[in-house]
C-alpha cells in the first residue's frame, strides 16, 4: 500500500499547492452554505405586507383591518385608499397582498345579506403566492366565526348553546414531520446535498485531466502499478475532504439554520459515505475519459441544474412525466436525495429506505468498477480550447 499512500501524498500536495482547488473543496461549500442558510435562516414567511382597502368606512371594517393587523402573519401598509392606489402599490412591490372591503359591508352583515371581501395577492412568486392565500383564509374565518359567535349571542342564545352550534363540526390539525411549513428544512439541506455533489464531483474530474495537460499521466500508465491503486491514491484525499463537507455543511444547517436534522445518525453517515463513494469514484473515471479539464468543468456544469429539477426535490415525482422520472432514477443524487428526507425529515428507520439502500449500493459497484479498472492506455489532451490547473509546476514525490 506504500504506493497508493505516495500517490494520495501527492494529491494531497497537489490540493494545498493549486489556490483554485483548495478554496474550491475547503471554502466553497461553506461558503454557498452560508449564503443559502441567510436566505432560509426565517425559514417560515411571515409579516407579509398587506393592504386593506376600506370602502365601507365603518365599524365592522375597521374590525376587520383590525383582524388583518393584529394576525402575525401580516404587515399592514397604510394609506392605500382605492384601488388605483393598490395597483399601484402591487405593481412596486409595496405590497403583495390586499383586502378590499365592499361598500354597504356593515348594512349587508346586519341584514344577514350575502356580501364578500375581495382578497387580492401576487402569485408572481409562488413561495408568496401560496402562504398569503392560507393566511388570509385563516383570518377571514377566525372574523366570520367571531361575528356569527356574537349574532347568535345578540339572539338570546346562551354561551354554552353557542359553542354547542359553533361547534358542531370541529377541526384539528396536526401537521407531521414539518410543522412549521419551514422552507429551511424542505429546500435548504437539498441546496447542501446538490453543493456537496457539485463540488465533490467538479474537484475529483480534474485530477486526471490536470495530469494529462501537463504531461504527468503518462508516468501512471507506464508505471507497474494496477489501475486500482492509482484510482485509490488519487481518489482517498478526495473522498476524505468530501465527506468532512458533508458532515460540517449538515452540523451549519442544524445549529445555525435550524433546518430539521432528525433521525438515525447512522443512517445519515451511511448514505453519505455511499454517495461520496459514487461520486468520487464517476468523477475519476469521467476525468480519465475526459480530454481536459474545459470539456469537464462545460459538461458538469451543463448537467447540475437539470439533475437537480428532475430530483423530485423541488417538485412531487409523482407529477414529473415519466420519460423525465426515468432518466432522474440513473442519477445517485434522486436517490440520495429522496433518501436524506425520508431519514431526516420523516424520522423513517432502515426498513422504509432498503430500496434507496440497494440501488446506492449497486451504483456504488458500478462506479468503483469502471473507476478501479480503467484502461491504462494514453489519451492525449485535446489541441484546442483552454484548460483548467494548466501550471507547469508540481510537487515531486
Amino acid at each position: 500500500m506504500k504506493q497508493v499512500f505516495n500517490i494520495a501524498c501527492y494529491e494531497t500536495m497537489m490540493i494545498f499547492k493549486e489556490r483554485i482547488l483548495f478554496l474550491l473543496l475547503f471554502t466553497v461549500p461553506l461558503l454557498y452554505a452560508t449564503v443559502f442558510g441567510f436566505v432560509y435562516l426565517q425559514g417560515v414567511i411571515n409579516h407579509v405586507p398587506l393592504a386593506v382597502v376600506d370602502l365601507d368606512h365603518s365599524k365592522l371594517s375597521r374590525e376587520v383591518r383590525s383582524s388583518f393587523a393584529n394576525s402575525p402573519h401580516f404587515e399592514l401598509i397604510s394609506n392605500i385608499e382605492n384601488s388605483a392606489q393598490m395597483e399601484q402599490a402591487m405593481r412596486e412591490g409595496k405590497i403583495r397582498a390586499a383586502i378590499v372591503i365592499p361598500e354597504k359591508f356593515e348594512f349587508a352583515m346586519q341584514k344577514h345579506q350575502p356580501t364578500e371581501l375581495l382578497g387580492v395577492y401576487d402569485a408572481s412568486n409562488l413561495i408568496w403566492g401560496y402562504n398569503t392565500r392560507r393566511y388570509i383564509r385563516e383570518v377571514t374565518t377566525d372574523f366570520n366565526t367571531q361575528q356569527t359567535a356574537a349574532y347568535l349571542a345578540g339572539l338570546g342564545i346562551s354561551e354554552n348553546q353557542v359553542k354547542n352550534i359553533m361547534n358542531t363540526v370541529h377541526l384539528n390539525y396536526e401537521v407531521w414531520y414539518n410543522p412549521t411549513f419551514s422552507y429551511a428544512t424542505y429546500f435548504y439541506t437539498g441546496l447542501l446535498l446538490m453543493v456537496i455533489h457539485q463540488i465533490s464531483l467538479l474537484s475529483i474530474s480534474l485530477t486526471v485531466t490536470r495530469e494529462k495537460e501537463r504531461n504527468t499521466w503518462v508516468q501512471y500508465l507506464s508505471s507497474c502499478l494496477p489501475s486500482w491503486k492509482i484510482f485509490v491514491g488519487k481518489a482517498l484525499p478526495y473522498f476524505i475532504v468530501n465527506f468532512f463537507n458533508y458532515a460540517l455543511l449538515l452540523w451549519v444547517a442544524a445549529h445555525f439554520v435550524n433546518a430539521k436534522i432528525g433521525g438515525s445518525i447512522g443512517l445519515v453517515l451511511l448514505f453519505g459515505l455511499l454517495f461520496d463513494v459514487i461520486i468520487t469514484s464517476l468523477g475519476f473515471y469521467i476525468s480519465v475519459l475526459a480530454p481536459n479539464s474545459l470539456q469537464v468543468t462545460r459538461y458538469l456544469m451543463l448537467i447540475s441544474v437539470p439533475i437537480f429539477m428532475a430530483s423530485g426535490l423541488t417538485w412531487p415525482q409523482t407529477h414529473i412525466p415519466f420519460a423525465v422520472n426515468a432518466l432522474a432514477s440513473l442519477m445517485p443524487f434522486t436517490w440520495m436525495a429522496e433518501a436524506f428526507r425520508l431519514i431526516t425529515v420523516k424520522n423513517l428507520p432502515l426498513a422504509y429506505l432498503l430500496n434507496h439502500l440497494l440501488v446506492l449500493l449497486a451504483m456504488a459497484g458500478v462506479s468503483l468498477g469502471l473507476a478501479m479498472n480503467f484502461k491504462k492506455s494514453r489519451r492525449p489532451p485535446s489541441s484546442s480550447g483552454l484548460v483548467v490547473n494548466s501550471g507547469t509546476n508540481y510537487p515531486g514525490l
